[in-house]
């Protein structure tokens, strides 16, 4: 008996001798070997195809490393006191679950080919409850170069195992790589429509998307959905899967009710279920909504994405601010035309807060408005605030219309610290 190191920093106590040596074995590991992908063979455990090889074990080393084996030699029943013990697998998984039970005798992990050949062991381990196996095989992960084709494999993992302490660390590596390979979903837009809806997840919930607005979120979503389903029953399925990650409450409440509420693959309970929760943040007031958006969740529904930090001062109003290199703060206004005072030709807002350091309002001559992305016409205003302690600063401020040239105004800003 010697000791080798691990892939870890901890030390095992290995039984290289003793591996498949009837001398130092209690029992007989029957492997019932089925062609891959013979469903019914997986189901009831026969096959006119099968065949069985044979592996000397020791019931204590293997119980030791496995929960799996601890509860076939110990539950009681008949397979707990008979030398032979029967395990079902595939001719791919076989090769596998020996490399996974000379582990168990060695502490040594031969290196897999590939990265299917990872991802397989990994499954056999979660299958099998070999826990010990889980770190080494998740720094094998970690070798591979990153692919597109690689992330969706990784990704494909039962959500048990991607929770698991050794295993959860290179997932989200694997979830940051592909959100960062389609941060703009619209120069890429056949690529995205082509993953599988683990990735479409990951990339619809990633604070780095490139969008203006979340109602676009949702419209990718449709068009995912309508490329990969075929019947009403899937598409509703694969929406309710993936609605979780879209952030319905900073959609306007016009679209909301217009047109998430009318839409067919929303109809489910659960994609209803958000839709309630979204009408229902928006019915908060200002402080209460920001309360909500830093308490913790398991979800990031509350949270506006980090590229277009919203902030909603005028209820459908949103507001998207953006730091410059130099310090100052440059901020973009969007607000229904609603929300203003009209007189004749000209209107001027109430005045409003920003940050808790400006007091300031709007005035403009009437007509400088836009058509937003669900056709209610707004204004939008482009505010650059310097960084400069002026207890009072007038700044100017510019209409956008569809990127053309625009009309300039006056914007009145008050220190009120």
């Amino acid at each position: 008996m010697r000791h080798d190191r691990t892939w870890g920093s901890s030390k095992m106590v290995t039984f290289d001798f003793a591996y498949n040596n009837p001398v130092f074995s209690d029992r007989v590991l029957h492997m019932d070997v089925a062609p891959v992908g013979n469903e019914f063979y997986e189901a009831v455990g026969k096959s006119e195809e099968q065949h069985i090889e044979k592996l000397y074990v020791s019931s204590v080393i293997l119980a030791a490393h496995s929960d799996y084996f601890m509860r076939m030699f110990s539950n009681g029943m008949s397979e707990s006191s008979s030398e032979n013990a029967v395990v079902h697998v595939n001719e791919e998984e076989k090769f596998g679950l020996q490399q996974l039970i000379q582990y168990m005798y060695t502490g040594r992990l031969s290196e897999p080919l590939d990265i299917e050949a990872t991802v397989m062991l990994l499954r056999l381990a979660d299958r099998f409850a070999i826990s010990s196996c889980m770190e080494p095989l998740a720094k094998i992960l970690k070798l591979f170069p990153n692919t597109l084709s690689d992330c969706l494999l990784v990704l494909s993992l039962p959500e048990s195992l991607k929770a698991d302490r050794s295993v959860q660390p290179v997932v989200e590596h694997y979830r940051s790589y592909l959100a960062s390979q389609f941060q703009d979903i619209s120069s890429k837009k056949g690529d995205f429509l082509t993953l599988s809806i683990e990735g479409v997840k990951v990339i619809l919930d990633s604070d780095a998307l490139m969008v203006s607005y979340e109602e676009e979120v949702f419209q990718i979503l449709l068009d995912w959905v309508d490329s990969n389903c075929r019947t009403a029953e899937e598409k509703q399925r694969a929406a309710e899967e993936v609605a979780g990650v879209i952030r319905f409450p900073w959609m306007t409440g016009d679209f909301l009710i217009d047109v998430v509420s009318t839409n067919p693959q929303m109809q489910t309970a659960a994609c209803q279920a958000l839709l309630m929760e979204a009408l229902r943040f928006k019915s908060f007031t200002h402080a209460r909504q920001q309360q909500m958006l830093w308490k913790k969740t398991n979800h990031n529904r509350y949270r506006p994405r980090n590229n277009t930090i919203l902030e909603n001062f005028w209820g459908n109003s949103k507001t998207f601010q953006v730091k410059q290199p130099d310090g100052s703060c440059q901020v973009l206004f969007e607000f229904p035309l609603e929300l203003v005072i009209c007189i004749g030709q000209s209107f001027q807002s109430r005045t409003f807060r920003l940050c808790d350091k400006y007091e300031f309002y709007l005035e403009a001559r009437h007509g400088q408005v836009k058509t937003s992305y669900n056709q209610q016409l707004t204004c939008f205003v482009n505010l650059v605030l310097p960084p400069r302690n002026d207890s009072e600063q007038r700044m100017q401020f510019h209409f956008e219309k569809d990127r053309a040239p625009s009309s300039a105004g006056n914007l009145m800003l008050k220190n009120v610290n």
